[in-house]
């Protein structure tokens, strides 16, 4: 973590990729900002940024499936402490086969419904029916040993397409996943 007294917020960063198509580390002071995954897309690539606190790594990401764990891509760089790895490897371990398996979906940006859009993802985003307790939890809310709560509030999916973009947001609560129309 960056030292709180300076530290930066990452929520410019996304906005920077925006308008900039790039994120410059030269014109960054990324000591001043906690670690962060970034992903930003164009019409013909995909880049994952990744802070580990130390090194700023930046990739390519060609076409196919790509998990993004708060570890890194496919939970490399595991560092997040024993509990929340093995959580991360349980999940990628769980849900990676599935979401291969599963018939790729097509989101289109007309007005089709989420279940119409995403097809069989969206069962597995939505948790695949795991208890959010389970270590393979896509959607985890776990009590860490020293009192404090790990978890997601929160899912998102989002297709690209050259004419247009789909994007879909639930927050997650005890009910489920609540699905809103964002784009």
């Amino acid at each position: 973590m960056a030292p709180e007294d300076g530290r930066l917020s990452r929520g410019e960063l996304p906005l920077r990729v925006a308008a900039e198509g790039r994120l410059a580390p030269e014109d960054l002071e990324l000591p001043r900002y906690d670690p962060f995954l970034l992903i930003g897309a164009e019409p013909d690539r995909v880049r994952l940024w990744h802070w580990n606190g130390v090194d700023l790594d930046e990739r390519n990401l060609g076409p196919g499936l790509h998990m993004v764990l708060n570890s890194g891509l496919e939970g490399e760089g595991r560092q997040m402490g024993a509990i929340e790895d093995a959580h991360m490897e349980a999940r990628k371990a769980h849900f990676r086969p599935l979401f291969a398996a599963a018939r790729r979906p097509v989101p289109r940006a007309d007005d089709s419904g989420v279940e119409e859009a995403w097809g069989e993802w969206l069962p597995l985003a939505a948790g695949g029916g795991l208890a959010r307790s389970d270590q393979a939890s896509l959607l985890p809310m776990v009590n860490l040993d020293d009192g404090r709560v790990w978890g997601t509030t929160s899912v998102s999916l989002i297709g690209l397409a050259r004419d247009g973009v789909r994007y879909d947001f639930a927050a997650v609560r005890a009910a489920g996943a609540e699905w809103t129309r964002v784009a």
